[in-house]
């Protein structure tokens, strides 16, 4: 994934999360958000809509060291952030 960038999760509980607070804005970069994690972990995305609230996706299991899909047809300028289920989680993502 060439606009890829490294994350590290931070433990919010009760999920570890990236980013540890605020969220990432999705670009015109890729339609979806992309995770590749060094360990195996269930991944989902929680989107946070301009009206208020949090809205999370069903966990998703991406491999490690594989790029996997934690979220499809995202819109651009959308607020998200993701959650670990398993615990800490370094690698890469691309949105």
């Amino acid at each position: 994934m060439g606009t890829a960038k490294s994350f590290s999760t931070t433990y919010v509980a009760p999920y570890d999360r990236w980013p540890g607070s605020g969220s990432a804005t999705a670009t015109s970069n890729c339609n979806d958000i992309n995770v590749k994690p060094t360990l195996g972990d269930y991944v989902r995305t929680c989107f946070l809509p301009s009206s208020g609230g949090t809205s999370c996706n069903a966990w998703r299991w991406i491999d490690g060291g594989t790029w996997g899909l934690a979220a499809t047809d995202v819109k651009d300028g959308t607020k998200f952030y993701l959650q670990f289920q398993l615990g800490y989680e370094y690698g890469s993502v691309a949105y």
